[in-house]
């Protein structure tokens, strides 16, 4: 109802309790010959009327209920209400997993952190997770891949004692060589125990699984052989890592990642002399930078790097190789593509 309304039943609501006397005719030409004089009493008169009146229509207003008081999607002036949009109900729990992946040129190995959903926080639902995209192939860096058979799929993933049981389906026959199943094999270890090494990073001892090895299940069955090349029935543990992880490896920035304009680089490896080449290039290939850098932190059989470095905004290739002690060419070269805001 609008005010127009609230206003005219008001001034009707008070005129039906008037109560009219039997001589009121004569009464009211006797004040007809004196109205003039009195015009400005009148006058202040039905004012306070209608001041009454209007006093009533906003107290019948704050009386009704507020969807009868005012038109639906109104204030109190007549102007469009702005209904808030409920927030999304939250329908998983948001993560990150580690996920190996072994590199298109060569079988060695690379990480990739990655963002997932789960349906619930556990072990097995993080592992489930990351192995499935290890068998998908779709890293962020296009220099890294997986062997694995288009339709493969993760059927469980169980934990028995210190082993974590991984059954896979799809995965009973692919044409690669003894190379590529070897790194593929590998790659599901260094990917199901990355990520119990990551869940137990932040855990009381108490509570950390400690895994040692991978049970490989194929279609729920033990396998002998793994596409007739790898053996793979007993416990599968992680390979020796300087035979395994690319020889020089930029570990973050991740590729496609977004920077602020100073950032830290980490690099890790096995070269000769422990000695890397960082560099920096625009997307046109001008060299931003370039320094040698020495791998000394972290253990001695994998030895790390952490650069500082400050960009202006844009788009850069961070490099990070090695040059070979007979000719100085680019040996092991991983580059990621970021973006500095």
């Amino acid at each position: 109802m609008n005010p127009e309304e609230l206003l005219r039943q008001a001034f009707e609501a008070r005129a039906g309790r008037v109560e009219v006397a039997p001589d009121a005719l004569g009464t009211i030409r006797r004040r007809i010959t004196g109205a003039r004089p009195r015009r400005r009493a009148l006058t202040i008169g039905l004012a306070s009327l209608a001041t009454t009146a209007a006093a009533v229509a906003a107290t019948v207003a704050l009386a009704l209920p507020r969807d009868v008081a005012m038109p639906p999607g109104a204030t109190t002036d007549g102007t469009p209400t702005q209904t808030a949009t409920p927030s999304p109900t939250p329908t998983g729990v948001a993560t990150r997993v580690p996920v190996y992946y072994r590199a298109a040129k060569g079988n060695r190995l690379y990480r990739e952190f990655h963002s997932v959903t789960l349906p619930a926080d556990g072990l097995e639902d993080r592992v489930r997770a990351a192995v499935g995209l290890m068998l998908r192939g779709a890293p962020a860096d296009p220099d890294y891949t997986a062997s694995w058979p288009r339709d493969s799929s993760v059927r469980s993933v169980r934990l028995d004692g210190a082993v974590v049981v991984v059954d896979l389906a799809g995965v009973s026959g692919n044409d690669v060589g003894a190379a590529a199943a070897t790194a593929s094999v590998q790659q599901l270890v260094w990917t199901v125990t990355a990520v119990t090494a990551d869940w137990d990073l932040n855990r009381p001892a108490g509570d950390r699984v400690n895994v040692t090895g991978v049970r490989l299940l194929v279609d729920g069955r033990r396998a002998a052989r793994l596409w007739g090349q790898v053996d793979v029935s007993g416990d599968l543990v992680r390979a020796d890592a300087d035979r395994t992880l690319g020889l020089v490896w930029l570990i973050s920035p991740q590729h496609g990642d977004t920077v602020n304009q100073e950032f830290t680089v980490h690099i890790a490896g096995k070269v000769p002399e422990s000695n890397v080449i960082l560099r920096v290039l625009t997307p046109t290939g001008g060299i931003v930078k370039s320094e040698l850098v020495t791998l000394g932190e972290g253990s001695l059989t994998r030895p790390e790097a952490h650069v500082r470095l400050t960009l202006a905004p844009g788009g850069y290739t961070i490099e990070a190789y090695y040059e070979s002690p007979d000719d100085d060419s680019v040996q092991a070269l991983d580059d990621h593509a970021i973006t500095v805001r």
